[in-house]
């Protein structure tokens, strides 16, 4: 008698954290990359890339969390 051979787990599962790290990451960019340019029109880049990047962060929590409701 021989056993069936082992079940190997779906690609989409293994890839679903890459998406997520990736969502995130993309938010923070973003965040920076608009607060970089709010700066430098008001004059204050190193305050709005900070802002930027706090807003990115809770932008691409947020955007974890849409795409991945179903967990």
């Amino acid at each position: 008698m021989s056993s069936p051979p082992p079940e190997r787990p779906s690609r989409g599962s293994n890839a679903r954290g890459m998406v997520a790290g990736t969502l995130m990451l993309s938010g923070i960019v973003l965040g920076a990359l608009i607060g970089l340019g709010v700066g430098a029109l008001v004059g204050a880049v190193g305050i709005c890339i900070g802002i930027g990047l706090f807003l990115g962060f809770a932008g691409g929590t947020a955007a974890v969390i849409v795409r991945f409701r179903d967990l």
